[in-house]
């Protein structure tokens, strides 16, 4: 991992974010404002993360249509595939679950690829919706948040729209992304080709109204609910703020994640987080001692389930490690 690109931008990032969102703090009025912190809040702070989280599992099992993945196992990779996210940059626990997942499940690993790629492409349309709906109620919005999402909207759009004409003319979109890659000598193998229809067959459950409705009703929970931790986790601490902050909140961190990833959200939330509470006038004192709460909790309770699940599944560190290795297994696989 030391020797990945990837892992030394992911820490230059998140050191930046760090150093920008402690611009001005003083760590006496820092501490102070951790203090305030009302522990008779965490049972239900932890019920309604787990409660957003199911959503999740159940989104992701919905994708996988017309297959039929067993709960426990989904959530099983799920929660090994966050554990790797938050300690890698580039979010390669995407990969790594849905890997884990198809060898359990014993469904093509393109085809679960497939369902991970349909899962972002829904939560950057769902984000994107929740901030436009924000719009009204938010003070001084800065106007670059306001491009910044309906361009990544845009994109989501014409990605799922592509996806699902790919999906429903696979032969010739095989043909297609062929001539267009042609060039390329080192793509043309069969084994890649196979895989790749593999995977846009998947993209057709963008084709299908019930699993597509169902995957959009558990986004729509997942982010809801989401903010309604982040608004509950603000209560705690003794910040009154709207509901539409906690939203907010986890709207920006999400569209500022996909322009600069970071391990487990690492800077990146703490800073977007601050930057959010400052439109309310909160001091930066308390809203990064906010942002310090809200990720470690999330956190802690990532890595928990995450290593739980490991366990349970019976997989040690060198597993997980090779787990996270099959990002470059899945190319080898794909040239045999």
């Amino acid at each position: 991992m030391l020797k990945s690109k990837r892992f030394w931008i992911g820490l230059v990032i998140t050191i930046v974010c760090l150093y920008l969102a402690f611009q001005g703090i003083q760590l006496d009025k820092l501490a102070g404002s951790f203090s305030q912190f009302n522990w008779w809040w965490l049972p239900v702070l932890i019920a309604v993360f787990m409660i957003s989280y199911f959503g999740r599992v159940f989104r992701w099992q919905a994708l996988f249509d017309p297959y039929k993945p067993r709960w426990g196992q989904v959530f099983a990779a799920l929660n090994v595939g966050y554990f790797l996210s938050n300690i890698t940059p580039a979010r390669l626990g995407d990969l790594a679950r849905a890997y884990l997942l198809g060898t359990i499940e014993k469904i093509p690993v393109a085809h679960a690829i497939s369902t991970v790629v349909v899962e972002r492409a829904l939560d950057g349309l769902t984000v994107v919706l929740l901030l436009l709906a924000l719009l009204p109620f938010i003070p001084n919005v800065p106007q670059e948040w306001v491009t910044s999402g309906l361009a990544l909207g845009a994109i989501g759009i014409g990605a799922l729209v592509g996806l699902a004409i790919l999906a429903r003319q696979r032969e010739r979109g095989v043909a297609f992304l062929q001539r267009l890659v042609s060039p390329i000598k080192f793509l043309d193998r069969e084994g890649l080709w196979r895989f790749v229809a593999t995977m846009l067959g998947g993209f057709s459950v963008i084709n299908s109204p019930r699993p597509l409705l169902l995957a959009i009703f558990w986004s729509l929970e997942v982010w809801l609910v989401s903010g309604l931790l982040a608004w509950l986790t603000m209560f705690s601490l003794g910040i009154h703020l709207p509901f539409a902050a906690g939203v907010l909140i986890q709207v920006a961190a999400a569209l500022a994640v996909t322009v600069a990833p970071s391990p487990g959200q690492l800077g990146v939330f703490h800073l977007i987080a601050v930057s959010v509470l400052k439109l309310y006038g909160v001091d930066p004192n308390q809203a990064l001692a906010y942002a310090f709460v809200l990720h470690g909790l999330t956190y802690i309770l990532l890595m928990t389930l995450g290593i739980g699940s490991a366990w349970h599944e019976g997989i040690d560190l060198a597993k997980i490690q090779n787990i996270s290795a099959q990002n470059r297994a899945v190319d080898e696989a794909a040239s045999a």
